[in-house]
């Protein structure tokens, strides 16, 4: 459960919040579990918090600094995460179904099993990310940097991932069925039995790919550099 005191600070505004943050910045932030629907809190100073379990559906956290905070298992779905600082930011098995985090920097971040279905993740940088069995079903990726990402077992059944960069990045055993791949790169992707089928892979960079136990019925095809 949250620590009470942390969460009356918190619901007397973002300005009170962060002021009474720089006087205790290192005062170990406890909001687990706590219920922050819809709450308003754009540009909120939440580095190194635990916000693990939270209920965060809705809220807006344009510009807020999440460095270093717990998120794992939280609820983030249809929040407003645009601008948002993510730096060692820990979002394993977290909803972000709905979420819009155009733009974002989530380098290196770990979000194994984090359900992004639906999500707005154009243009958003995902470099060295850990999204080993996320659902990523429906997602906007467009223009996306996923290079060198793990979306080993991951579920990106009829996401838009055109002009994605998606270099070096481990896809063995992904579902990308149905997903549109217009003029993605691909270069140097490991995709062992990655499922393509019914993909729209137009102008997409295979090259130094292993196409081997691939599949890839109905797959569009057309232009694609190999």
């Amino acid at each position: 459960m949250a620590n009470q005191e942390h969460l009356s600070q918190l619901q007397q505004g973002v300005e009170n919040w962060n002021f009474w943050r720089s006087q205790k910045h290192r005062l170990q932030i406890d909001l687990i579990e706590a219920n922050l629907i819809y709450a308003e809190v754009s540009k909120a100073d939440f580095s190194g918090a635990d916000l693990s379990l939270a209920n965060l559906g809705g809220a807006n956290l344009i510009g807020a600094n999440l460095r270093e905070a717990n998120l794992t298992l939280a609820n983030l779905s249809g929040a407003n995460l645009s601008l948002a600082t993510f730096q060692d930011v820990t979002l394993c098995m977290t909803n972000l179904s709905g979420t819009n985090l155009s733009l974002a920097n989530l380098s290196a971040v770990n979000l194994s099993l984090a359900d992004l279905s639906g999500a707005n993740l154009s243009g958003t940088f995902l470099r060295n990310a850990n999204l080993m069995g996320a659902n990523l079903s429906g997602a906007d990726l467009t223009n996306a940097d996923l290079s060198d990402a793990n979306l080993a077992g991951a579920n990106l059944n009829g996401a838009n991932l055109s002009n994605a960069s998606l270099c070096e990045t481990e896809l063995s055993g992904a579902n990308l069925s149905g997903a549109n791949l217009t003029r993605a790169n691909l270069s140097g992707a490991v995709l062992r039995k990655t499922d393509f089928n019914g993909a729209r892979l137009k102008g997409a960079n295979l090259k130094n790919t292993d196409l081997h136990a691939v599949k890839l019925d109905g797959a569009y095809l057309e232009d694609a550099k190999r």
